[in-house]
């Protein structure tokens, strides 16, 4: 798609995937636009310019190694009428709606209403609007005009558009950020205390497998794991028993990190706090290497600590690693007999927050997770 910050198609396709992300069917507001529900999208979007003829001439130039086009309708229909293209685009109108575009003709001297109305009747009659029609593309205003064969397809949905300029701050500024930065990374701290054995660790190697595609629902189809996405798996009980980490470019990669919880080792005691101390010394090593990579920890427990450190000292640890580490929040999942009151404490103090799953499925309690990592 056209870069969203200098061109009307590409704001008006970076706002057509954020609500269809929101799910709301209303206008984005504030709360709506979640950067992590964007990064899939952002993740392929290999191919930006600055005016939708510039990006149609790009996709001409790469179109073996492109896999579709984001723009306005009568781009794609003038590309598959030119002749320039191997194979014709096939034309998708997203099922939930997109933002339309029109043309206005504004009226700047009263003194010439006359004129003007004149001019837009004109312009508005059947035989103009089959000529605008016929030559640009685009479908006519009226809509009694007979369409020609390509635009007879329904468009389906038209989307709102954001009324608050908040909300397309926001949206341009996770673009940015997107632009050129390291996919995230996302340390998983997982309880394997006995406690975690049957069907609490067959809940959660579900979670796992919804997160890596099985999840057809509609924010399953955001939330899941994105290409380019790099995750640490660090398994404990009364000490960390395993860590991996795995970087998402195949399907082959999927089935390792659930592989990682495949494991039927588990330990006794539970160190919540000195497991979560662990991370972040993997994450201060992370972002002292590589600056731009946005990173975040998710930590799931079903019991209370009862090895290793405590959670006023991990909570000391933490304020003093380097400005960049504490940058990293923490998204704590209560499952079983978790503390909330400690897990809350702990993601606040974070930055994060905590996600209930005594009150929720577990796989929508990760869902909460997939919060935007700064």
């Amino acid at each position: 798609m056209a870069d969203p910050r200098h061109t009307d198609s590409g704001l008006a396709a970076l706002v057509g995937v954020a609500t269809a992300a929101a799910g709301t069917g209303s206008a984005l507001r504030p709360e709506d636009v979640s950067c992590e529900r964007l990064r899939g999208f952002f993740t392929g979007h290999l191919l930006a310019e600055d005016s939708p003829p510039a990006l149609a001439d790009g996709f001409v130039r790469r179109q073996g190694e492109l896999d579709a086009l984001v723009t306005y309708e009568s781009e794609l229909l003038a590309l598959n009428a030119g002749g320039r293209l191997r194979e014709p685009l096939q034309i998708v109108h997203p099922e939930d709606g997109m933002v339309l575009a029109d043309y206005p003709l504004l009226l700047l001297d009263p003194a010439k209403r006359a004129s003007y109305d004149r001019l837009v009747a004109w312009l508005k009659s059947g035989p103009v609007q089959k000529k605008i029609m016929e030559r640009t593309l685009r479908r006519p205003v009226d809509p009694a005009v007979p369409r020609i064969e390509s635009l007879r397809p329904p468009i389906g949905n038209a989307l709102y558009f954001p009324d608050r300029q908040e909300v397309l701050d926001r949206l341009l500024a996770d673009y940015g950020k997107a632009e050129g930065a390291p996919p995230a990374r996302v340390f998983f701290v997982l309880d394997f205390s006995t406690s975690m054995a049957g069907e609490r660790i067959a809940a959660l190697r579900a979670t796992f497998a919804g997160l890596s595609g099985a999840d057809d629902s509609r924010s399953g189809k955001f939330l899941r794991f994105h290409r380019g996405e790099s995750f640490t798996v660090i398994r404990f009980a009364g000490r960390v028993l395993d860590e991996r980490t795995i970087t998402y470019r195949t399907q082959a990669d999927l089935d390792l990190l659930r592989q990682a919880v495949a494991a039927d080792d588990f330990g006794e005691d539970t160190a919540v706090w000195s497991a979560l101390d662990h991370a972040y010394g993997r994450a201060a090593e992370l972002v002292r290497d590589s600056p731009r990579q946005g990173a975040s920890v998710v930590l799931m427990t079903d019991g209370e600590n009862n090895a290793g450190t405590g959670l006023d000292a991990f909570l000391d640890r933490y304020r003093a690693l380097p400005e960049a580490a504490r940058a990293v929040h923490t998204y704590t999942v209560r499952y079983g007999d978790a503390d909330p009151r400690e897990l809350d404490r702990a993601a606040r103090a974070t930055g994060g927050r905590m996600a209930d799953a005594t009150a929720q499925s577990l796989l929508n309690a990760f869902k909460e997770t997939r919060g935007c990592t700064e």
